[in-house]
């Protein structure tokens, strides 16, 4: 069946209906609807009327694109207008479904959902979920993701069709980094906002504990946004799942339909699944876990002195690299963390212990495999000296030795630190320092 064109709001609407529905499918994406069309198609086989829909401002619908604000709003009033549909009766069950952005609409709308108290929405999936302006460009300790949030606002936020990446070369190295977005190519007209925005975890979670329909939460270890899919999960207020494995925020290979597929049949026969699996970790095909572990084993190492250079900093790498080049640079501390050979799952901390005020700090978590790669499993940057890092779910076999690198900077992944006292997103002054360590406390899943 062809999908219908239509218009709801100003907003640009395809309605994808299956011959023998069992519930609608509601897709709202800031990419390009168009894109979603052939997915539509085998949702609607599958038994999914499907609608996908342009938000506002962005491809074929009106309005100017102001990111992250009132995708709830928007979301519920499509909803509103689903059920004045003389397709509606057909299938009166809805599931929100959204990747990355699209995962931040489907929340948004399930939140305004709840306080209408509509009660035909029987569940929410969400991938590698982008959950708001402050979430995607700080991580919990505060860092500003440079590199990410540069690329996105360069291709997508500020324009009504997505750009190619910036042409200004070497512009994440400008001080100070408010300037980033005007000399970016094109320009960046929204940087400041981009830079001034906040987390929202503790309203995020209050809302989301308030849910009571079920939710699919698939990510990936790689992926930027991996501890905010967690905390998902976990804040989630009905059943809710996680999928998670070594992926990055593409989710390439990761068999993410499928699974939803399945979680779609259990969702309508009243059963979903609970709880955690985890891909890449077991020799079998998951690690099933109730929750995401909480206990912690605590591990004190010794500490000792580096120098650090803002205009030399110490490199981010993809998750999952090999970082064996890095080890023997004079502008970290590297040292073996106790472990045992088995299933590695949670979200570890560092603490650097010294008497050091206002520094940022940097760790990464890396496992020495047999093979002699130095594959990096998670990392963190802080602007204190409490450090929290990504998520981990892997394997450490016999032979296989865990360390830490502390370090004073993750660049281009995130904002520097100056070492002058200024602010790292304002400040155009650089310093380099000898840093000095008393020790470092590692927090692992016990």
């Amino acid at each position: 069946m062809t999908p219908q064109e239509c218009t709801v709001g100003g907003l640009r609407t395809f309605v994808h209906r299956s011959r023998r529905p069992r519930a609608v499918l509601f897709i709202r994406t800031p990419y390009n609807s168009e894109t979603h069309l052939a997915e539509a198609s085998h949702w609607a086989q599958l038994g999914f009327t499907t609608v996908v829909q342009d938000v506002r401002g962005r491809y074929g619908s009106s309005g100017a694109f102001r990111p992250y604000d009132l995708e709830g709003a928007d979301g519920m009033a499509s909803i509103e207008w689903m059920t004045q549909q003389p397709w509606w009766p057909d299938a009166p069950r809805l599931v929100l479904y959204g990747a990355s952005y699209g995962a931040h609409c489907a929340v948004e709308t399930a939140a305004a959902a709840e306080r209408s108290e509509f009660e035909q929405l029987i569940g929410v999936s969400v991938v590698v979920p982008a959950l708001g302006m402050g979430e995607t460009a700080r991580n919990k300790d505060g860092a500003f993701y440079l590199a990410s949030r540069h690329g996105w606002w360069a291709q997508h936020g500020d324009s009504a069709v997505s750009q190619q990446e910036s042409r200004a070369s070497d512009v994440l190295l400008t001080l100070p980094v408010s300037e980033i977005g005007a000399k970016s190519d094109p320009p960046i007209t929204s940087w400041h906002t981009v830079l001034s925005a906040l987390r929202s975890d503790e309203e995020r979670s209050r809302t989301v504990a308030r849910m009571t329909i079920p939710l699919l939460a698939q990510g990936g270890t790689a992926d930027w946004f991996a501890q905010d899919t967690v905390d998902l999960f976990s804040w989630w207020g009905g059943p809710s799942a996680l999928a998670l494995g070594p992926w990055d925020h593409g989710m390439r290979g990761s068999g993410r339909g499928e699974r939803m597929s399945c979680w779609l049949d259990d969702v309508l026969e009243r059963h979903p699944w609970t709880g955690a699996r985890l891909y890449g970790a077991s020799d079998g095909p998951a690690h099933p876990l109730d929750a995401w572990p909480t206990a912690v084993e605590k591990t004190t190492l010794p500490g000792g002195s580096f120098d650090a250079d803002p205009l030399q900093p110490f490199p981010s790498c993809d998750l999952g690299a090999d970082v064996g080049f890095l080890l023997g640079r004079s502008d970290c501390l590297v040292r073996p963390v106790p472990s045992r050979a088995g299933i590695a799952v949670g979200s570890p901390m560092v603490r650097v212990d010294t008497a050091e005020s206002n520094r940022h700090w940097g760790a990464m978590l890396v496992v020495h495999r047999r093979d002699g790669r130095a594959e990096q499993l998670a990392q963190g940057m802080s602007l204190d000296n409490t450090v929290h890092l990504g998520p981990i779910s892997t394997r450490i076999h016999y032979g296989e030795e865990l360390s830490v690198i502390v370090s004073a900077h993750s660049f281009p992944r995130h904002a520097r630190d100056l070492q002058t006292g200024e602010d790292h997103l304002h400040g155009r002054r650089t310093q380099a320092v000898r840093r000095t360590v008393r020790g470092i406390v590692v927090e692992m899943p016990a």
